[in-house]
């Protein structure tokens, strides 16, 4: 949004924590095909090798001392016009109300992912962090001017558990894709078998299932098209503590020998060059409907074949459907692991196969995908910040 927002008259300040204090890789180019229209702000954030000792590993808990005093600070100096909270981390967003209390200033959120979701019953950590989450997000949303959601099914649970926040503007954003950063990068593909089948992101434990159903849809189109997959940057975790998140299902479906995992995250430039050099880029979502793929609108613009199995109510199923794509393939949570949608999803990668070399790619400028380009997510953003602000 950085390059984006002056155009539609907001200048933006953003507030980051120190690289030297940070879990996560370094993206340098990341910053600059961001460009120079924003400040930046840098706090500080406790040390996450020494907090981990005592439990700590969540940025938004190690950064929330450093960023609410930073932002209080700011906040009375420049007097903005409005504070937005892009989450997670989730736990920053309990400073929200107090900044406001304090400063006058009001705030927006803006879910990437929800604040409450299921976890496994048998983690007590992830058990401890949801049942605080419960406590706490009422408080913090229904103070807020503004929600943004990364798809309106988020938004929808949001109402239910909190009705009151239904006087607020909510919003629906998907993400955005700047066409141009694809641009300058370059990929000679490898031609020939075996057939190049790569996804890049994380896994979360309700992929799981889906991950599952499809691994073993690619044993059986491996038996007629000799496969290499490869799943990169599969961990959330920080690097000294990623750990692959499949291994599991690759053994127990004996595919070790065609499927390769890579848990650590990498830079942007590189998932994008991970990506644009495979044959087939793969989607899948979990087993939630509002779940959003963040790399939905990338693989739309790429230019790229890919294949898309999410759920069958979900916004990634019905973008896909208004274009009209050919491969993707739907599927609603208890359809996953019979043996009926094992064959279909199979069936439906074998035929995305067949036909990479006469993809005929998506244009950028279709009505469809042009409402999604960074331009008009920010122009959304926008728009809703004049009308809370009353600019």
């Amino acid at each position: 949004m950085v390059r984006h927002l002056e155009d539609h008259d907001w200048h933006p300040v953003i507030f980051t924590v120190d690289p030297a204090r940070m879990d996560g890789i370094t993206d340098p180019w990341m910053l600059e095909i961001a460009g120079d229209r924003y400040e930046q702000i840098q706090t500080g954030c406790l040390d996450g090798r020494k907090t981990r000792k005592f439990g700590i590993g969540d940025l938004g808990l190690r950064m929330f001392v450093f960023l609410f005093f930073s932002l209080l600070k700011q906040a009375r100096r420049r007097k903005p016009a409005l504070i937005l909270y892009p989450v997670p981390p989730w736990y920053i967003m309990v400073m929200a109300p107090f900044v406001k209390w304090l400063t006058g200033v009001p705030y927006a959120i803006d879910l990437i992912d929800p604040w409450i979701y299921k976890v496994d019953p048998r983690n007590r950590k992830a058990r401890l962090s949801q049942w605080i989450a419960r406590r706490l997000e009422g408080f913090v949303v229904k103070r807020s001017s503004a929600i943004f959601a990364v798809s309106q099914g988020i938004l929808d649970d949001l109402a239910i558990r909190h009705p009151a926040i239904k006087k607020r503007q909510l919003v629906a954003v998907p993400y955005g894709v700047e066409a141009s950063d694809f641009g300058s990068i370059t990929i000679k593909k490898a031609i020939g078998a075996p057939v190049n089948i790569r996804y890049t992101g994380a896994i979360s434990e309700a992929m799981l299932p889906v991950t599952d159903t499809l691994l073993q849809a690619l044993k059986l189109v491996h038996q007629r098209h000799p496969l290499s997959v490869l799943f990169t940057g599969t961990s959330y975790a920080p690097k000294e503590l990623a750990r692959p998140v499949l291994q599991e299902q690759i053994g127990k479906h004996g595919l070790s020998p065609i499927v390769t995992e890579n848990p650590l995250r990498v830079g942007y430039r590189e998932a994008l060059e991970l990506s644009l050099g495979a044959d087939i880029q793969l989607l899948f979502g979990d087993t939630t409907p509002y779940y959003a793929a963040s790399k939905l609108m990338g693989l739309a613009a790429s230019g790229q074949p890919f294949f898309a199995f999410v759920h069958r109510e979900s916004f990634p199923f019905s973008f896909l459907e208004e274009l009209n794509y050919p491969y993707r393939l739907g599927f609603l949570p208890q359809e996953l692991g019979t043996p009926e949608k094992i064959e279909e999803l199979a069936t439906a990668i074998l035929r995305a196969i067949d036909g990479k070399d006469k993809f005929q790619p998506i244009d950028t400028a279709h009505p469809v995908l042009a409402q999604y380009t960074a331009d008009a997510m920010t122009k959304t953003f926008a728009n809703t910040f004049k009308t809370i602000t009353h600019d």
